[in-house]
C-alpha cells in the first residue's frame, strides 16, 4: 500500500481524482487529507464539546461529541470518490442524523497545498460548531 504524498507549494485546479496505489491514502506531508463523508459512517471527530441545548435543567437534545464533514466547499478534486475538504460544513450529533451545524475552519496544518488557492484541510484541523461555539478537532480523515 503506497500513499500519495503532496508536498511543497502546489495549487490544484480543475477536475482531478487522486489516489494512492493499492488502497493508499492521499496525504499532505505526513497528514491525511480530510474528505467529505456521510453522517452514517464513522465520525471524523469523537471528542467535540457537547451542545447543551436546550439549557439545563432540561436534557440536551443531542449531546453526542461526534462530528462529520458533510459538505466540502471543493467539489472538483477528490481522493478516490470522496471530495477533498478545502473548508466546508460539519454536523455534530447522533450517527445517521446529526442536528448541530458547524463550519470547517481554514487549515492550520497545511499552509502550502491548495485547491483553487484554498488550503486543503488535514487531520487535526478544526471546525467551529455554531450553537455552542465549541471546537471539533478532526482525528480521522474519513478516507476509505
Amino acid at each position: 500500500m503506497a500513499d500519495l504524498v503532496l508536498e511543497g507549494v502546489l495549487n490544484l485546479e480543475g477536475l482531478l481524482t487522486l489516489e494512492g496505489s493499492s488502497g493508499g491514502k492521499v496525504k499532505v506531508g505526513s497528514n491525511e487529507v480530510l474528505v467529505e463523508v456521510l453522517p452514517s459512517g464513522p465520525p471524523q471527530c469523537s471528542s467535540a464539546p457537547p451542545v447543551l441545548l436546550p439549557p439545563p435543567p432540561a436534557s440536551p437534545a443531542q449531546p453526542q461529541p461526534t462530528v462529520w464533514i458533510v459538505n466540502s466547499f471543493n467539489k472538483t478534486v477528490k481522493a478516490g470518490t470522496q471530495a477533498i475538504v478545502a473548508q466546508g460544513m460539519a454536523m455534530q450529533g447522533l450517527t445517521g442524523g446529526p442536528m448541530w451545524p458547524g463550519m470547517v475552519l481554514p487549515s492550520t496544518g497545511n499552509p502550502t497545498v491548495t485547491i483553487n488557492n484554498i488550503p486543503i484541510n488535514v487531520v487535526n484541523d478544526k471546525a467551529a460548531i455554531f450553537p455552542s461555539g465549541g471546537m471539533a478537532t478532526f482525528n480521522s480523515s474519513g478516507q476509505t
